[in-house]
């Protein structure tokens, strides 16, 4: 009589020797260890035939299969079968539990053994004691600890007191851990390991040092160990020099130093040492991948070759977070269209992977991109990716870019309907929206319903105002905000310098804020801070305190501090200040239209059309190209863009009909066309005909013609709204009795009975 042999791979079976059928299953076991949960039964229907179904290391064997498969209601059932298991059968059950999370039920079978006299030995109190620890069970521990000191054949083994160790320190109980070790007489490796890792986990730094220093031999695990706590404690000196001093090194040494570089910001070295590693020989793996690609994304002038190595790296793994580090990279880059390549080609995505491109959409100012993935996401993934408020954060923040604050309002009720916590940065996200969407009240009301606030909600708020030029109440929030404790930062004071200079009249306090920050909070202003300064005192007409306090400035002026004066001048229409600072401009940006458009603006508003000419030529030389006027209108959840002489619109007819209707009304109340500002010396009649295109005009008038009477509008456009708009939009708020909301590049305009929020500060 034979014995059938099965064959994973699907081979015709052979017959052994009767007497060969216990070693030829315990071979079997052994050389597959990844059989299927059919082919474990094919054997134990074998097993069975054999009579070998009670056979304890057979059995064992086969429950170590199951256990490496993930099918222990298959083992269970297997021990339950056998009939007088022995030591070595219990422990291959526990061991089972344990290697698969198990753990309740790895403790609940060690108690039940007990109760049927089961006498544990060195095997099995490592598996016990670990699920111990798993489940925090020091009492049952501290029982299973005075056990096996009474058992004479276990209270000295290092394997068992190595285990008794490990599962004190996980369970928080560092004293006792401590007492376990020092009762050690010959601690190995493995248990000074143990004891240095456990003091760390526990805080304990300074006591790992010095057990560091005491250990008789220090393999690599336990440079390891301090070199990765070093650099998380911030201290990476000590862990570089650690590094440096430690006598052999291995992949994890590498990827505890550069980890530690990365996360503390020091991307450079970060660079450094990957590039080391490499000259080295090392390869790296995923972990390695992680760390380098942060660093890549945070380094202010990223190295395009070591770029182009993390991403050759990452294309030999099948790892969904490499794929998503390496999409995040190229987002941060700006080569968003590289992060949606890789985005598309991971086969399984999940949130994160989701976020990531959702996110690089919104980093790259491609808000209208970044919603339609998320309706995708809805779409494909419905249950099985849901998203969080990481995920809103990024929509939120698409919905600010765009203006469009209905659906903002959308994204909002989806958050509430659909239990997405809360937390204080999501609310923040929110607070902003609806300041840069034109809802500044809804915003508002949203702060002060916030329970928690960090720096970030005030500096939104304190932003949020000042956009919408509410100054003196972004001051107010200000003195609330010192009041309650919080600590300003340097954004905090960019946003109320920016809330001084639009609220109008608010000179001396933003100057005196500029001293405060100084003085009180030891705050260094930077380039942006300064030119806040020259926008509020060219506001005010104050062009030579300005152009004084550029010339004083201890750092030298950029295109900010030189642009905020040329804005000036060409308010206040200061011919001979506008080309000094268009020189210097030139000097520092000559491809920037805007420095053009503006010089060429001051030129034609003084009638000086032969600098007009002058400026214009020496555009085409430069090859720079004027940004055209772009304004959008939400109506109806859609959103409508129009550039400037825009005939593209399927109610293009309609909306040109419509406006010349609106200045029919309006020229009685006293709009006059300025055409001053016209960079051509056209005729008068062209001139207005050119001013009647402007971008937010159309966009007014098709809002107008297609919503309800006195509901109100609101405009976002790309560029500053010119002083002819300005005028026009006063005077349809007052003939229409609608409120007209515009977000220019500058600020918010809120047109209402014929007046502006701004005050003619903008």
């Amino acid at each position: 009589m034979g014995c059938l042999v099965l064959d994973p791979v699907g081979k015709l079976p052979q017959f052994l020797p009767r007497s060969k059928d216990q070693q030829h299953f315990s071979h079997l076991l052994q050389q597959n260890p990844n059989l299927k949960l059919h082919q474990l039964k094919q054997i134990q229907a074998q097993l069975l035939r054999r009579s070998l179904h009670q056979d304890n290391i057979l059995v064992a064997k086969l429950i170590s299969v199951c256990s490496a498969s993930g099918t222990m209601d298959y083992a269970t059932r297997l021990f339950n079968y056998v009939e007088e298991p022995d030591t070595v059968l219990c422990n291959s059950m526990l061991r089972g539990y344990t290697r698969n999370g198990l753990f309740e039920l790895a403790l609940l079978f060690y108690v039940q053994l007990l109760g049927k006299g089961f006498k544990p030995d060195h095997f099995t109190f490592p598996c016990v004691l670990k699920a111990c620890a798993a489940m925090l069970g020091t009492s049952l521990g501290s029982q299973i600890h005075a056990s096996l000191m009474k058992n004479a054949c276990v209270s000295d083994n290092i394997f068992v007191l190595n285990s008794l160790l490990d599962m004190y320190f996980k369970s928080h109980q560092k004293e006792c851990a401590v007492r376990v070790f020092w009762q050690i007489d010959e601690p190995n490796s493995t248990s000074w390991n143990i004891m240095l890792a456990g003091l760390l986990n526990s805080g304990d730094l300074d006591s790992a040092q010095k057990l560091f220093v005491e250990m008789p031999q220090r393999d690599v695990i336990s440079w390891n160990t301090m070199i990765s706590a070093y650099a998380k404690a911030g201290n990476l000196e000590t862990a570089q020099k650690l590094f440096n001093e430690m006598p052999k090194r291995n992949l994890v040494s590498w990827n505890a130093l550069i980890a530690g570089f990365s996360q503390n910001g020091w991307n450079d070295e970060a660079l450094s040492a990957f590039a080391q590693m490499l000259r080295s020989g090392i390869s790296p793996d995923n972990t390695t991948i992680l760390s380098v690609a942060s660093a890549v994304s945070g380094a202010i002038s990223p190295d395009p070759t070591a770029v182009e190595r993390i991403i050759s790296f990452a294309k030999s793994t099948n790892s969904i977070s490499v794929s998503t580090a390496v999409l995040n990279l190229y987002a941060k880059l700006g080569r968003i269209d590289d992060a949606r390549k890789v985005f598309y080609e991971i086969p399984e995505k999940d949130l994160v992977t989701w976020n990531a491109m959702i996110g690089g959409y919104t980093q790259n100012q491609r808000p209208v991109e970044a919603v339609k993935l998320f309706r995708e996401m809805q779409a494909e993934c419905k249950d099985s990716v849901k998203p969080d408020g990481v995920t809103m954060v990024s929509l939120i923040a698409a919905c600010s870019q765009m203006g469009a604050l209905g659906l903002g309002e959308w994204v909002h009720t989806y958050i509430e309907k659909n239990g997405v916590e809360m937390d204080v940065f999501l609310a923040t996200a929110l607070v902003d929206m609806y300041a840069k969407c034109g809802d500044i009240d809804r915003s508002w009301h949203l702060f002060q319903g916030m329970p928690t606030k960090d720096l970030a909600s005030w500096n939104a708020m304190i932003k949020g105002l000042a956009m919408h030029g509410q100054g003196k109440k972004a001051l107010e929030i200000f003195s609330l905000m010192e009041r309650t404790g919080v600590v300003p930062n340097d954004i905090t004071f960019v946003g109320l310098l920016n809330a001084c200079s639009h609220g109008g009249g608010l000179t001396a306090e933003g100057l005196e804020l500029f001293n405060l920050m100084q003085s009180r909070y030891s705050i260094v202003p930077r380039l942006e801070h300064y030119g806040c300064v020259v926008d509020l005192l060219g506001r005010a007409g104050r062009l030579a305190d300005a152009y004084e306090f550029v010339r004083s400035m201890p750092i030298k002026p950029d295109k900010v501090v030189w642009g905020a004066l040329l804005g000036a001048c060409r308010s206040h229409q200061n011919v001979k200040l506008a080309e000094e600072a268009v020189r210097m401009l030139v000097e520092l940006d000559p491809s920037h239209d805007g420095n053009y458009v503006l010089l060429s603006n001051v030129y034609a508003s003084a009638g000086k059309w032969r600098d007009v000419s002058r400026v214009r030529a020496q555009m085409k030389v430069q090859q720079v190209q004027k940004t055209p006027g772009c304004s959008a209108v939400e109506v109806g959840g859609v959103i409508h863009e129009f550039v400037a002489g825009d005939k593209s619109h399927p109610r293009s007819e309609e909306i040109y009909a419509a406006w010349d209707e609106l200045v029919k009304q309006i020229k009685p109340m006293g709009y006059e066309p300025d055409t001053g500002a016209l960079l051509r010396n056209l005729d008068e009649e062209d001139k207005e005909e050119s001013l009647y295109r402007h971008s937010e005009k159309l966009a007014l008038t098709f809002a107008l013609i297609s919503t309800e009477p006195q509901s109100p509008i609101k405009i976002v456009k790309n560029l500053r709204i010119c002083g002819d708009c300005h005028r026009a939009m006063e005077l349809v708020s007052k003939l229409e009795e609608r409120e007209i909301v515009v977000r220019d590049r500058n600020r918010f305009h809120h047109f209402k009975a014929g007046l502006c929020s701004c005050g003619g500060y903008w």
